[in-house]
């Protein structure tokens, strides 16, 4: 099995360095394969030129791709998994990575009638100068996730993972403290990236349409779920068609039932609160919600949501 290492740092004197050669030599230790692309040291030319906006902007599927695109584009269809290593500037990737997708996504090879394969993993190892709490708290791990995940990765790869090294910054006392901790973590995560992984299921970073609505109900198929889930806690954003804003808040036990009460603002302008019990299954390769919902007012129904 081959994995194709996106990585993106200007510096080699840094800890994301560390964390790449340790996770290549988990790769190579586990008897597994890797090419890379260590996009400063080969000048990776970040800049989309006009003609490649015209072409994508115009959905012109021509065969004017640039060789360096190209050949970033054979090393995708040529592995089974990617892996982006990085720093975290400012909640974003570093500008030569973000612009390695400007170009290298480029129409009729990850979106249109796509060449691009779908891999069976993509991970994400990014390291950050503040703590992961204080990311969580502020917000920016679930945007960063966001982009990276639900963006650019989005039914590109059949598993997917977001990892973050944080209080790497120099002046953090915890950088040093858990270096062997965190460098064995990167060792563990390239020695295991193709083994079978553990039936753990969550709704973290997944999306969902409705696909079945009686009435008295009032999402559509324009309301969009954004899941999110932290151990047994499960919260989710909700907007589109008749729902300006929503949110939901509950827990997911070991059968996976889920049980929540949700609030919403509708077109009206009216705020509209219920509680909802909901079952996972997975249907022709899609996971559904299957929901039984009732209103504060006691009005009761059901509704199907399903993976976007």
């Amino acid at each position: 099995m081959k994995v194709f290492i996106v990585y993106c740092h200007p510096s080699e004197d840094s800890f994301t360095r560390n964390i790449r050669d340790a996770f290549i030599k988990g790769i190579t230790d586990s008897g597994n394969e890797y090419v890379m692309s260590d996009l400063y040291a080969m000048d990776f030319k970040a800049d989309m030129t006009e003609k490649e906006y015209l072409r994508d902007a115009y959905y012109r599927n021509t065969p004017d791709v640039a060789a360096d695109v190209l050949a970033e584009q054979e090393k995708i269809n040529s592995s089974d998994a990617i892996a982006f290593i990085y720093p975290v500037f400012w909640t974003e990737a570093p500008a030569k990575l973000v612009g390695w997708f400007d170009r290298v996504w480029s129409y009729g090879f990850a979106y249109g009638e796509k060449t691009m394969k779908r891999l069976d993993k993509a991970v994400i190892l990014c390291s950050a100068g503040n703590p992961a709490e204080r990311l969580e708290q502020l917000g920016f791990l679930n945007s960063m996730k966001r982009v990276m995940l639900g963006d650019r990765l989005f039914g590109r790869a059949e598993k997917k993972e977001f990892i973050v090294f944080d209080s790497t910054s120099r002046e953090n006392e915890l950088r040093n403290k858990n270096r062997d901790i965190n460098l064995e973590k990167a060792y563990k995560i390239g020695r295991e990236l193709f083994l079978p992984c553990k039936d753990e299921f969550s709704l973290d970073d997944r999306f969902f349409c409705t696909v079945e609505n009686p009435e008295g109900g009032e999402v559509s198929g324009k309301t969009v779920f954004s899941y999110h889930q932290k151990g047994s806690v499960v919260w989710a954003e909700y907007s589109g068609g008749r729902i300006i804003k929503g949110v939901l808040l509950g827990t997911m036990d070991d059968a996976h039932e889920l049980r929540f009460d949700y609030r919403h603002i509708n077109t009206d302008g009216e705020t509209k609160s219920g509680s909802c019990v909901s079952q996972p299954r997975t249907e022709n390769g899609r996971l559904r919600l299957y929901e039984n919902w009732k209103w504060t007012d006691g009005a009761e129904g059901t509704s199907v949501i399903e993976e976007l």
